[in-house]
């Protein structure tokens, strides 16, 4: 069985009842300045699994600790036979975490920019991380290494989709393009805003551009204050700077973001800019944050060039922290792991679920081992292909790994937390 596969038993876990996921409202299926990347407009309430694990804590033993669970992850269900939570073998299925991407156009219809909204559970606010549309993603087995505008000219929202989502290690609940017209209505209900311009902005050349020297490029927006509206804020937002890196690019939109955010507060954006209206809505009147995906500069063989990549290093410990319950950007890249309490400590399994993103897994189902006597914790794979993040699991919780020992489920990976959860 290869990750990603049902069962052999069928399609259907007759262990966990069908996720019903809310979205908008309705029931549906080189030099970057310091500082800036970690500036948070608002602090959201805290969240997550340390508050999980501090409200699992007054729970009765053995319970799922239903009530903490749901600070961070939006969970359903019961088996058919075990409807109670504190009950052995009780499994629910974890819904994912809504992470929304946007692709906004400029006046021509290329990626001007991209946002990955990372919504709460509850839809009470969430994260914002702005993309720049010069990031590169490395080459594939399919698709060579481009830089995401080409990406998005190349195959439209559906490759940005699966192309981001291979290079940052997690895959996106929704995606839309926002069209530069649908940007501008946004901006007009916020009305002129007040931005920071931190560095002098001359256009890039294009490649059949004549030379010319750096110092007698026309600047466009020079740095310090400038005032933003429906004149500018699409192409300010698009330009590519004379050598800007891509870092920067990223802050300086944050900017925008940040002030377009700030002059929405209070104002009803639902039916305004389209997707990103909609988007911005369960985002607005709430607490939320801006973050800076990692990135990491390479070199390019036999070249002076440098190009800027999402950082595989710190990637897997940037979405535990940001991302409670990911989703895989493609079959197969996310392991579906199961987390069950073996312990009579209801607050046992909260600290697992960040081990269990960073390590590169799924949180698909979460409940009660059988006995809540189990004597330690353990870690098994049921896809042979899921081997590798199972082992590196074990390794991050100090538990034993190996192939499962009980029948299939809609799981590629069990964890059973024992009396040594690690």
């Amino acid at each position: 069985m290869s990750i990603g596969e049902p069962p052999s038993q069928g399609p259907t876990d007759p262990e966990v009842a069908p996720v019903v996921r809310r979205r908008h409202g309705q029931e549906s299926d080189g030099r970057a300045r310091p500082g800036r990347g970690a500036r948070r407009l608002r602090r959201r309430r805290t969240t997550g699994w340390w508050v999980a694990a501090t409200v699992l804590s007054v729970v009765a033993a053995g319970a799922l600790g239903w009530l903490g669970w749901q600070a961070s992850l939006k969970i359903t269900g019961g088996t058919p036979a075990v409807t109670d939570p504190s009950a052995p073998d009780y499994v629910a299925e974890v819904e994912p975490t809504p992470v929304e991407l946007v692709a906004v156009e400029d006046a021509a219809g290329a990626l001007a920019a991209a946002l990955i909204v990372v919504l709460e559970p509850d839809g009470s606010g969430g994260t914002v991380i702005p993309v720049s549309s010069r990031m590169f993603v490395l080459a594939t087995d399919t698709a060579p290494q481009l830089e995401l505008d080409r990406v998005y000219a190349q195959g439209g929202l559906d490759a940005l989709r699966e192309r981001l989502g291979r290079a940052v290690g997690f895959g996106f609940t929704s995606a839309e393009s926002v069209t530069a017209a649908e940007f501008v209505e946004l901006s007009d209900l916020a009305g002129p805003v007040e931005i920071d311009n931190f560095e002098n902005l001359s256009p890039a050349p294009d490649f059949d551009d004549p030379p010319i020297d750096p110092a007698d490029a026309p600047i466009i927006y020079p740095s310090g204050p400038l005032t933003l509206d429906r004149s500018n804020i699409v192409d300010f937002t698009a330009i590519v700077g004379r050598g800007e890196n891509v870092d920067n690019r990223s802050l300086r939109q944050q900017q925008v973001w940040e002030a377009l955010l700030g002059a929405l507060q209070g104002r009803d954006v639902s039916g305004t800019g389209g997707a990103l209206g909609a988007v911005l809505a369960e985002v607005l009147g709430a607490e939320y944050r801006f973050e800076q995906l990692p990135t990491v500069t390479l070199p390019q063989p036999d070249s002076v060039f440098v190009i800027t990549v999402p950082d595989e290093a710190t990637l897997p410990s940037f979405t535990a922290r940001i991302i409670a319950a990911p989703v895989s950007a493609y079959p197969g890249q996310r392991p579906r792991t199961r987390i069950l309490n073996g312990t009579r400590d209801p607050g046992a399994v909260a600290p697992v679920g960040p081990r269990v993103v960073e390590s590169g897994g799924l949180i698909a189902s979460v409940g009660n081992a059988s006995s809540f006597d189990e004597p330690a914790t353990r870690v098994e794979w049921v896809a042979p292909a899921a081997e590798a993040v199972a082992r590196r699991l074990a390794d991050e919780l100090g538990a034993t790994a190996g192939p499962a020992t009980v029948d299939p489920t809609l799981a590629d990976i069990i964890v059973v937390v024992g009396g040594t959860p690690g």
